[in-house]
């Protein structure tokens, strides 16, 4: 449901409390309506209480008079007059003298902060890696090899031997033969066949050769693969902190003097010391 405001007339809602136009709260004034007819009727009876007053003080004035009373009254002015005195006395005492304290307050300030926020960056870094590679190396292998190994032997071989002039071979040596004769009278005298060449079989020692296979070893070649290290970059991303700064809402206590009611302690908006309270 809605309602009216009874200070600008504008259409609200129950539910709020101040009226969205004149910032008026609706139940404060509807509060305030039904309060003056009592302070209007009040103030009425008031002042009729001081009319009756008034013309009972002028009759009690009016029988002194006739009585001619020695008892002196207090005019209803003067009773008036002293009550203002001493109403304004006491406004004095406990409204106007103030005094002024230093209180503590928490001010809020706005203030620069340095902080590190962490930020990606690449950077190259090396490693190491194990790079194959062909090359040949050399072995030893023992393999059978054809060797030419030397030898003794002997070879055979006839040589012819003359007696010489005028002689002859009497005997004939082991494995020899007379190739060659003439007559003659040998030795003894006896006419007949002498030898005078004789062939004979020699044996010479001689050096050959013959191929023999023995084991040897022997460099052979053979391709091999080997690993060598090499060193190689890649692109790595790392962190840093990077120092950066922002707004940031702080407090602080300050000292602020502060103006307060002597007697009773509560603050007020002005400064108004009397030298007497004030110390000075």
């Amino acid at each position: 449901m809605s309602k009216f405001c009874p200070n600008c007339g504008e259409e609200i809602s129950d539910k709020v409390k101040f009226c969205t136009e004149c910032g008026v709260a609706p139940d404060s004034l509807v509060q305030k309506n039904r309060q003056s007819p009592i302070i209007e009727q009040t103030s009425q009876n008031i002042g009729i209480d001081e009319k009756i007053i008034d013309s009972n003080s002028q009759e009690q004035n009016n029988k002194s008079l006739k009585t001619g009373s020695s008892t002196r009254r207090f005019k209803p002015n003067t009773i008036l007059y002293f009550g203002i005195c001493i109403f304004l006395i006491l406004m004095f005492l406990i409204v106007a003298p103030t005094k002024t304290v230093t209180t503590n307050i928490e001010v809020a300030y706005t203030d620069n902060e340095t902080y590190y926020e962490k930020e990606p960056y690449t950077v190259q870094e090396a490693y190491q890696v194990q790079d194959p590679f062909q090359t040949t190396e050399t072995y030893t292998d023992t393999v059978p090899v054809p060797v030419s190994v030397p030898y003794q032997d002997y070879e055979t071989s006839y040589q012819n031997y003359d007696a010489g002039t005028g002689k002859y071979f009497s005997t004939i040596s082991s494995g020899c033969t007379c190739t060659s004769t003439r007559f003659g009278y040998d030795k003894d005298g006896i006419y007949g066949s002498l030898c005078v060449q004789e062939s004979c079989l020699i044996s010479t020692p001689v050096t050959k050769y013959r191929i023999e296979m023995q084991q040897q070893s022997v460099q052979k070649e053979r391709p091999v693969t080997k690993y060598q290290t090499v060193t190689k970059y890649r692109n790595v991303t790392q962190y840093r902190d990077v120092p950066k700064a922002r707004e940031v809402m702080k407090t602080r206590i300050d000292q602020q003097p502060l103006e307060v009611n002597w007697l009773l302690g509560f603050k007020t908006p002005y400064k108004l010391h009397l030298l007497i309270i004030s110390g000075a």
